[in-house]
């Protein structure tokens, strides 16, 4: 029988919840660091390393929560613990989206591969911290008719919602039976004026604002993130109780991860900012392997 350990279902990440605030137990400002890495992709703005120091419950310069000066070094390890390659992480920006912010592989150095160890390491002033994730295996998603794999293809997939889970369950492939951290993100792809609610809310068909569409805080409802630890059986997962992760009607982009034991002791320890791999400070330094698939959710056929 499947083996599952069902530990959450939705998630916010490090910096989108903290609010740079340090924890009320702490009177200091504390050190952070917070990134993840993803197999076969660079540190980009998509998803950069973040760097500073947490507001003092004393009070505190907002400035620092953030610190752009700071010295950034990744590091590639083999499985001999022999360092292979490693990149300097810059501070930048996208002149178009100032959200987009955050330490990257300037230069594209470093592809991050699965099976490969990564350490980091932040200096600033006299403080350190570094932290070491090990890339899980890559995973597939097997072939179904309710999704591509082909963001080019004409005319994508329809799922009609209240038989996504009965015939559109998710069947991951994995390279052994080991027990995998799952993440499953739900992405809505349609424009927050022309979304439409599965559920409304009253007389309210669709978001009245962007920000009712997607949290600045978590994305959500626009984005989910579902999680789960699974032992897969003669290597596939089984996934099939996922259709409440999606909010609106319309084109998705769906996210299937492997995700490290740092980012999943980050989520779901008590004070998970301490047992996110970090040493020297808080936060989390995580990995992942990732597979994206693509559908058009529907209210019927």
């Amino acid at each position: 029988m499947k083996k599952i350990i069902i530990l959450s279902a939705i998630a916010i990440l490090f910096v989108s919840c903290i609010d740079f605030t340090s924890p009320q137990r702490y009177e200091e400002a504390q050190y952070y660091l917070t990134g993840m890495l993803y197999d076969n992709h660079y540190v980009d703005l998509e998803n950069p390393v973040m760097f500073g120091r947490t507001i003092a419950t004393d009070g505190d310069s907002l400035q620092d929560a953030i610190i752009p000066t700071a010295q950034i070094k990744l590091y590639e390890i083999n499985s001999n613990d022999v360092t292979t390659d490693s990149t300097d992480l810059v501070f930048s920006f996208n002149p178009a989206d100032l959200e987009e912010f955050g330490f990257v592989d300037l230069n594209q150095h470093l592809l991050i591969k699965s099976g490969f160890s990564y350490k980091i390491e932040a200096n600033y002033e006299d403080e350190t911290l570094w932290a070491v994730t090990t890339v899980p295996d890559p995973i597939t998603v097997l072939p179904d008719p309710g999704y591509t794999a082909d963001t080019l293809a004409t005319g994508w997939p329809e799922m009609v919602y209240d038989t996504i889970d009965q015939e559109h369950p998710i069947m991951i492939e994995t390279l052994n039976n080991d027990i995998v951290n799952l993440e499953v993100e739900t992405y809505c792809l349609e424009n927050w004026q022309d979304a439409e609610y599965i559920t409304p809310f009253g007389d309210i068909e669709g978001p009245e604002e962007e920000e009712d569409y997607e949290s600045p805080a978590d994305g959500g409802p626009r984005r989910t993130r579902i999680f789960y630890t699974f032992q897969p059986e003669n290597n596939v997962i089984d996934f099939g109780f996922y259709q409440y992760a999606f909010f609106f009607y319309g084109r998705y982009r769906v996210t299937v991860s492997s995700t490290d034991d740092n980012y999943l002791h980050y989520l779901y320890e008590p004070e998970g900012y301490n047992h996110g791999g970090i040493n020297g400070g808080i936060g989390y330094f995580g990995s992942a392997s990732s597979y994206e698939i693509y559908t058009k959710i529907i209210e019927e056929n």
